[in-house]
């Protein structure tokens, strides 16, 4: 005759919220549990602690939003600079596009004969040029290099050639 096995009867579970925060107490085990299944169970049910962030994930959240934001006031400041060099340059050709049509309207060829410099006043950005002729293999004919450069100097922000013939009767 085989020796009958006699199980205690289980417990039912506690209910939720009442001295136990919703856990199962420690010394007892639910049946068909695994303590895996029981550890995953703990994690969820947090009502014994406030729902909220950690101050950790707090300042690591904090230090990725400043990353984030100091690369795009740096990628801004880029784009300022580079908005007003192409204003400056775009003024400056029209500076020497406009001494190219002075030339044109007077007599160009007395014009080209030395190196003249001026100031330009017209435009957003106040703008010095030089004219300089130099003498090309061709008598009847002058090179002229416009350069302009912002008020303080450096290097010439945009430089423009053209050529001057004088005009000769047949």
């Amino acid at each position: 005759m085989k020796p009958e096995l006699k199980l205690a009867p289980h417990p039912s579970p506690p209910p939720v919220g009442e001295g136990t925060g919703g856990h199962w107490p420690s010394s007892r085990r639910r049946p068909g549990s695994s303590e895996f299944n029981d550890i995953l169970d703990s994690g969820m049910h947090r009502n014994d602690r406030a729902a909220g962030f950690t101050l950790l994930e707090v300042m690591m959240a904090l230090s990725i939003v400043s990353i984030a934001l100091v690369a795009i006031i740096g990628l801004m400041g880029n784009y300022v600079r580079n908005l007003q060099g192409l204003q400056e340059q775009t003024f400056a050709h029209w500076v020497a596009m406009n001494r190219v049509v002075e030339l044109q309207l007077a007599d160009a060829w007395s014009e080209t004969s030395k190196e003249k410099k001026g100031e330009d006043e017209t435009s957003l950005f106040p703008m010095r040029w030089i004219q300089s002729p130099s003498e090309t293999p061709y008598e009847q004919m002058r090179k002229v290099e416009i350069e302009v450069y912002e008020q303080q100097g450096g290097e010439p922000l945009t430089r423009l050639t053209t050529y001057v013939g004088r005009e000769s009767s047949w």
